[in-house]
């Protein structure tokens, strides 16, 4: 019986060159975001710093502004809002996480501007070379 060598007992356990297809849907991927701004506005609350280049809330006076998205969905006429506490911050991203999941149309612009990122980042990118 011939022994394997190091390499062909490591190969054995080797993976798939292609990456597995994972659920990308853009909707599902802003709810991850929304949930990760109120793990950062929980962080905030607990006085740890946060990076303003990645929050969607800004102080703003005695209390802050937000905007839902790293462009800002349009809800109705409205793309920013109030909040006077971080407590409110947190509310007003679960709030924002539920009218989305029950509108189309909130729905729509996400995929809209996902497209247009993805787009906006092509031309951005090196090209692959051999």
């Amino acid at each position: 019986m011939a022994t394997k060598s190091l390499m062909d007992q490591f190969l054995a356990f080797a993976a798939p060159a292609q990456p597995a297809i994972t659920d990308r849907d853009p909707v599902s991927v802003f709810f991850g975001k929304i949930d990760r701004q109120i793990a950062l506005a929980k962080e905030a609350k607990e006085g740890k710093p946060t990076n303003a280049r990645v929050a969607w809330f800004k102080r703003d006076g005695s209390g802050f502004r937000l905007k839902i998205g790293r462009e800002g969905l349009k809800f109705g006429d409205h793309q920013w809002f109030r909040a006077a506490t971080l407590d409110e911050v947190i509310e007003r991203l679960t709030m924002a996480r539920q009218v989305i999941e029950t509108s189309d149309t909130l729905k729509a612009q996400i995929a809209t501007n996902s497209k247009a990122r993805g787009d906006r980042m092509k031309g951005t990118r090196k090209p692959k070379t051999a």
